[in-house]
């Protein structure tokens, strides 16, 4: 997607020259030509942008308070949790 985007902006001078002179219906040649503008591109770029962050958040590691807590919950030792009791049963 970067790509085409960089395709689109280094060619956009060609691409709006084509547009005026090959279309001929006034609503499709606005609409390619603001698909070409400045501002679209900005917003694709950012959509782009926020899309990786999103993918890259997803796949962070825990956070510290996390890996905290779950080494917290993995000692045992002294203040941990007794055990049940045992039944004994004795038939003499």
């Amino acid at each position: 997607m970067m790509d085409e985007l960089e395709a689109v902006t280094a060619n956009v001078g060609e691409l709006e020259e084509m547009i005026w002179t090959e279309e001929s219906d006034p609503r499709r040649r606005q609409a390619l030509l603001k698909a070409l503008s400045l501002a679209e591109r900005a917003k694709t770029l950012k959509d782009l942008s926020t899309s990786m962050k999103t993918l890259n958040e997803a796949s962070a590691p825990e956070g510290k308070k996390a890996q905290k807590q779950a080494a917290a919950e993995s000692v045992g030792g002294r203040f941990a949790a007794p055990s049940a009791p045992k039944l004994v049963v004795s038939n003499k």
